[in-house]
């Protein structure tokens, strides 16, 4: 097997990572990579694990997208729509064995197991607490299954649909740029609408950014203006639909934000051209309160 390149790229969740703290992001791109490696340095393999770990918010978010891509998945290799209460009942299944797996620290021998935040740093969460966000996953893909949305994209032929999974990033200004939506098809108007499938509460400066990414991926990728673009913001937890068109001033203002973010990244890097970042260069955040709730806390303020 060829040997995989640390090569240079931006997300939303990369950008969101380095404004947060320099040394968790430098941890989490840098100094766990290669910790898959059988012969990885302890310390390496041990940055990677905690790199695994996700908090059970997210991961009853990544549940539930799962659950979608499987309802969307079937309808579009011409089968039948999966049923419902099947639907939900083997993701509470999935969920429960997931939960067991990470409870057990599983994961410490196979990092791309489910690894909870909270069972990691041993964080007390009732019974029912767990019960609640089983509930949250159940209420979601309901009212999935119930969304007006839903009909008009099986009322779409599959043809029509943007396959995102074929293409996941595209690229801007010589950096790989990851901003793919969860899905995409052409609306009875001839308009592209991208939908993005969100799970929890709302946040306008984080969507904006990555809503906007969506749009220059409509541009870069699908070559369509932004003006043919519907974003739809999609909230299954309420449920509700937001639109958010969009327009050639706007998608300026995305593009010199992705800019600068970039250009702000490979300024802390030794060598930006070889993506080459030390540690010593990534100074920890002095928020507390982030670093209570960060991975890397066991390898960076273990005193917490």
């Amino acid at each position: 097997m060829a040997e995989l390149d640390n090569a240079f790229s931006w997300s939303r969740s990369r950008d969101h990572l380095f404004n947060d703290c320099r040394r968790k992001y430098f941890y989490h791109y840098y100094g766990s990579w290669s910790g898959w490696e059988a012969d990885a340095p302890e310390e390496v393999r041990r940055l990677y694990v905690l790199k695994q770990l996700t908090s059970r918010q997210a991961w009853a978010g990544r549940l539930v997208h799962e659950g979608v891509e499987w309802v969307l998945r079937a309808l579009r290799e011409g089968r039948e729509q999966l049923p419902e209460a099947w639907l939900v009942e083997e993701f509470v299944q999935r969920m429960r064995r997931e939960w067991r797996f990470s409870r057990d620290r599983r994961y410490r021998e196979a990092p791309k197991g489910t690894a909870l935040f909270e069972h990691e740093y041993g964080v007390e969460v009732a019974p029912r607490e767990w019960q609640i966000l089983r509930d949250h996953i159940v209420r979601c893909l309901r009212n999935f299954y119930r969304l007006p949305l839903l009909a008009e994209i099986r009322r779409t032929p599959p043809e029509r649909w943007i396959l995102i999974e074929e293409i996941r990033a595209f690229e801007f200004e010589g950096t790989p740029v990851y901003a793919a939506p969860d899905f995409g098809y052409w609306t009875a108007e001839e308009r592209l609408a991208l939908v993005d499938w969100k799970t929890g509460g709302a946040d306008p400066d984080a969507s904006a950014l990555q809503l906007g990414g969506y749009a220059l991926y409509a541009r870069e990728v699908l070559e369509v203006e932004p003006a043919r673009v519907d974003l739809l913001e999609v909230n299954l937890r309420e449920p509700s639909v937001f639109r958010h068109p969009w327009d050639g001033g706007r998608l300026q203002e995305v593009t010199e934000q992705l800019r600068l973010s970039i250009r702000g990244m490979k300024a802390w890097l030794r060598d930006p051209e070889a993506n080459v970042a030390v540690l010593e260069d990534f100074e920890r955040t002095e928020d507390l309160r982030l670093c209570r709730g960060c991975n890397f806390r066991a390898v960076c303020r273990p005193e917490l």
